[in-house]
Formats: C-alpha cells, sequence, structure tokens
C-alpha cells in the first residue's frame, strides 16, 4: 500500500457509510462563435466554435463506469519529488484528472473536493489510513460526505469527527489495461492504441 492506497492497482473510492463513490463526469461542453475576417470577401462575421470543459468530481451511486475508477500515482516526477496523486481513469484526449482541494490553511469551514488536471504545479498529495483520507499536511482535516437533507451529497475535506468519513478501496479490473509506470504523455497510445486506455509503459 503506498501512503495506505492500493498501488498497481485500479480502484473504487466507496464511503462506508452511504455506499456512495467517488466519480468523474463529463463536464459538458461549452459553445460560442468567434468574430472572424474573410481575407477573399473583406467581410466580417462569425465562426461557431465548441469545446469540451473539464470533467467534474461528482458523488454517486457505484457503477460499472469507468468514472468511478481511480489509481494512486506514488511514482517520482520529471523533478525527482515523489507524486502522491489519486487520479482518475476516466480521461479524455487532453488529460487526465487528479482529485484535489484548494488551500486549507486558516479555513475552519469544510472546502469543497474537486479534479485538476494531471500534472499541474500544486496538485494535492494523498494519505489514507484507518479507513480516512487527507491532503498532505493535514491530517486533522479529512475527506467528508455533507448530505444537503433531501438525499444529495457533496464531497469536501472537513475536520475529523463529522459522519460520513470512512473509505474503503474496491480493487477493480480493466481488461487489456494496466496501472501506468510511469506517467503517459496525452498523445501517446494505450493498450491496443486507444488513447484514453491506460497501460504500463515503462
Amino acid at each position: 500500500m503506498g501512503k495506505g492506497f492500493p498501488t498497481a492497482k485500479f480502484f473504487r473510492i466507496i464511503n462506508e457509510d452511504t455506499g456512495l463513490c467517488l466519480a468523474a463526469a463529463h463536464g459538458g461542453t461549452t459553445h460560442g462563435a468567434q468574430q472572424a475576417w474573410d481575407r477573399v470577401t473583406g467581410e466580417m462575421g462569425y465562426i461557431p466554435y465548441s469545446h469540451t470543459n473539464d470533467q467534474v468530481l461528482v458523488v454517486s451511486t457505484c457503477k460499472d463506469e469507468r468514472g468511478a475508477i481511480w489509481f494512486f500515482d506514488d511514482r517520482k516526477n520529471s523533478y525527482g519529488q515523489e507524486d502522491w496523486h489519486l487520479v482518475n481513469v476516466n480521461r479524455d484526449i487532453r488529460s487526465a484528472f487528479t482529485l484535489h482541494v484548494g488551500p486549507l490553511d486558516g479555513f475552519s469551514q469544510p472546502v469543497e473536493l474537486g479534479l485538476e488536471g494531471w500534472g499541474v504545479p500544486g496538485q494535492t498529495q494523498w494519505t489514507a489510513g484507518e479507513g480516512m483520507i487527507w491532503p498532505g499536511g493535514h491530517e486533522d482535516k479529512v475527506v467528508t460526505l455533507l448530505a444537503d437533507g433531501n438525499g444529495n451529497h457533496r464531497a469536501v475535506v472537513a475536520a475529523r469527527g463529522a459522519p460520513n468519513q470512512n473509505w474503503r478501496f474496491e480493487e477493480v479490473q480493466l481488461s487489456g489495461e494496466s496501472v501506468p509506470t510511469r506517467r503517459l504523455g496525452i498523445y501517446e497510445p494505450g493498450s491496443g492504441g486507444d488513447p484514453l486506455k491506460w497501460r504500463a509503459a515503462m
């Protein structure tokens, strides 16, 4: 176990109290139009565009979906420092995404969890133990599910002692895929040439 997480394994992160999973979901698509000048006619017009938004963190029932599967990155980065990132397997053609929380120093209220593109500087370093998960240096603040009273939950980092703070890791097999032994470039093909799948590149 690396920092309390399964190493070289894919797994789901399941809340023991609710049975809900942390998962990544499609962030939607942004549509717009950009003003452009036609060099042939000299006319100004608009060219429509769309782009895929970053994935978002959700709390959901545990389903057989890629968005609910993670792996723990405990390898050295290009600067020789160890990474302790929780990486979601549901990447897109631009990036994979990691579990991330913003600054915690000076905050007494819960701080929302989200996703960050894998490799962005300052990503959260995670540790697990005794059924809890916390960001490095903040063992007193752990991953928590907050209920809104209407059956909905959101994932935060909050002070120890609240409900819904116990987690387990359920190992999962992905056919033809394996946890990478180094960080893959976004254009490097995965298993079977599929860039969205994972392989243990050396």
